[in-house]
């Protein structure tokens, strides 16, 4: 165990708090995210102390959380002590006031991995004008920040725990004694906890983007061989995570019956159908590759010595069909979709629940908002419809002796 700074310690340094610069302050890559085994993501930091602790917080963090959990919550660790290097500061000397630093930063920094998509569009334009969704910016969101302030709260409170620590630098919203409700009377309702300090706010909630059927056929064609459609077809037809259909071995797959086994994030393996579509590209795909064993990787990569298909090349694929039509549809649209077609197919909602793995029914209500372009299409159906087209009325056959009794005609 380290030193444990005193509460003299402390009051010493808010005592010399000062106003820090953070224009131009430079970010050094340091600390590398690995994958390991136990924990299933690791970082690794100059610090051999530092490396240990991590460690030890990753190892609790998987002990309830999935793997892809623990992985970003490493890389947000990894963010902190960078700067916590930059700033000069050891990771169990941080106070409150590089905290609040950490985040002013963040809301002025530019990502490390940049914009992927400003070498091919206006900077200016935030959304994609046929998806309707936003683009990748180059700073980070306010998701991305909350999630930042829930990590750095929960390792600092395993430090606390394990005796590195006396306090906790995240501050969250409660008395100045540290009592939350400390004085509530018990017959009154008790009031909801302030807003953490260091979180940004509400923010709307954006809803799931389900591909429209001509967008998904023209998507489909861009695709540029028999593994990509195979792959997107499973997607789309089970409503599987981008994460658990990647992870398929070969004998996961149940081609006579059209099902496939899952393992969901909470570690519970589930058989989910797939359209015949599905099994018939998998099938042509797998002619392709040749006969594998049941324990081989379902999506293997293309050239080169074959690997498992991983979550970058994913993206890739993504990328290349995207780039043909001018688009971002990401791998997670693909399950909004599937939720889509089947809720508008008129599959009971209880059985939609159970594909998709939700803990809830109410999970499947964003589903259920319409689309804009939908909208658009039903308002257009009522209000501009086309006036029937009705022939000139013709003036009536008169006799001529009839007109000339009728206005005195030139006989009388």
């Amino acid at each position: 165990m380290g030193s444990v700074r005193t509460l003299e310690d402390m009051d010493a340094a808010h005592e010399e708090e000062v106003v820090r610069d953070l224009n131009g302050l430079t970010i050094s890559a340091l600390g590398e995210v690995v994958t390991s085994t136990i924990p299933p993501w690791d970082l690794l930091l100059p610090d051999e102390r530092a490396t240990h602790v991590c460690r030890s917080f990753l190892r609790e963090v998987h002990s309830h959380r999935a793997d892809l959990t623990v992985r970003s919550y490493a890389y947000d660790l990894q963010r902190w002590f960078r700067f916590l290097a930059a700033v000069d500061v050891k990771w169990e000397d941080a106070t409150s006031t590089e905290v609040t630093d950490f985040f002013v930063w963040m809301k002025h920094a530019k990502k490390s991995n940049g914009n992927q998509n400003k070498r091919t569009r206006d900077p200016r334009i935030s959304r994609n004008a046929i998806t309707g969704k936003p683009y990748v910016g180059d700073s980070f969101s306010q998701s991305t920040m909350d999630h930042n302030e829930t990590v750095l709260f929960l390792f600092y409170e395993f430090l606390r725990r394990k005796g590195h620590i006396l306090y906790n630098p995240v501050l969250r919203g409660r008395p100045e004694d540290g009592r939350s409700h400390a004085h509530h009377n018990p017959l009154q309702k008790r009031r909801r906890s302030r807003q953490a300090s260091n979180r940004q706010g509400s923010r709307p909630k954006r809803l799931p983007r389900s591909i429209p059927d001509d967008h998904f056929e023209a998507f489909f064609e861009a695709l540029g061989n028999d593994r990509d459609r195979a792959l997107v077809s499973m997607y789309v037809s089970s409503g599987a995570r981008p994460s658990e259909v990647l992870n398929l071995d070969v004998g996961d797959i149940n081609l006579p019956d059209g099902i496939i086994t899952v393992t969901r994030k909470g570690g519970n393996v589930q058989d989910v159908p797939i359209s015949w579509d599905a099994v018939s590209w998998y099938r042509i795909y797998q002619g392709a590759v040749g006969h594998t064993a049941p324990s081989d990787p379902a999506w293997r990569t293309l050239r080169g010595k074959p690997r498992r298909l991983s979550p970058d090349a994913l993206r890739a694929m993504f990328k290349r069909a995207n780039r043909k039509n001018g688009t971002n549809w990401t791998p997670h649209d693909l399950r909004h979709t599937a939720a889509t077609r089947m809720l508008a197919d008129g599959t009971p909602p209880r059985t939609v629940q159970e594909v998709l793995g939700h803990a809830t029914l109410e999970t499947l209500e964003v589903y259920t908002v319409p689309r804009l372009d939908d909208m658009v299409a039903a308002v257009r159906a009522t209000r501009d419809r086309t006036p029937e087209i009705t022939s000139a009325v013709k003036p009536l056959p008169y006799d001529t002796d009839d007109l000339d009794i009728l206005f005195g005609g030139a006989g009388r």
